[in-house]
């Protein structure tokens, strides 16, 4: 377990709360939540584990997935969910309403892709399964992703940085580490949009300050 600090205080009631995270230790669907607690001076309970670890915790959570987030040991779910309520806190989430439409729509896109990616035993068939959801599904979705980047003005998908930013930026870099088998890792490359919005929500303040406090 880390203890996340930060001195700057955006929300008094949130932050005299106890906040407790847990997810495995990695980035995946709980990075987009640590960061924007982090922003909103949250000092939370970065709580990660390993797999072999999962049999014994997934029983103590409410639907049987994570991340799980407990806010004065009250235990909440759905990391779009998740996302939105620390967003909102850390500010990375839209005030205005179409914004944060927006902002909804391009997060559970991205959620949805990673949700219909194809999985399969077979190391030769989920090559094969993989080459064609990337050329169809996959590429019908981050043109769709693009074109609102590009409705936006070319970068990001609001007036300011936001969670599906954040969110955005995972998935780009689990496809150009090569965690994705079977997608290029190039994918991305092609879309100014995307790549715009990823290099500008990795020099955010906010973000450039969480790193720093994991080091």
């Amino acid at each position: 377990q880390n203890q996340i600090t930060n001195n700057t205080n955006n929300n008094m009631t949130s932050s005299s709360r106890q906040h407790e995270l847990l997810y495995f230790n990695g980035a995946g669907r709980a990075e987009t939540i640590r960061i924007s607690l982090h922003a909103a001076g949250i000092n939370f309970t970065d709580t990660r584990f390993t797999g072999k670890d999962w049999p014994a915790i997934k029983p103590t959570t409410p639907l049987g997935g994570v991340p799980v987030l407990k806010v004065d040991g009250d235990s909440h779910c759905q990391s779009v969910s998740l996302a939105r309520y620390a967003g909102k806190l850390g500010g990375f989430y839209p005030t205005d309403p179409l914004q944060a439409l927006i902002v909804d729509e391009a997060i559970e896109t991205l959620n949805e892709l990673m949700a219909v990616a194809p999985k399969h035993s077979d190391p030769e068939k989920l090559l094969k399964l993989r080459k064609a959801f990337q050329a169809g599904t996959m590429t019908k979705y981050v043109d769709f992703l693009e074109g609102l980047i590009q409705k936006n003005g070319g970068v990001g998908f609001a007036s300011t940085p936001s969670i599906a930013d954040l969110t955005l930026w995972g998935t780009v870099k689990m496809i150009r580490t090569g965690d994705w088998t079977g997608i290029d890792a190039t994918f991305f490359e092609s879309y100014a949009g995307i790549v715009a919005t990823v290099e500008s929500i990795a020099k955010d303040d906010r973000v450039v300050a969480y790193y720093a406090s994991r080091e």
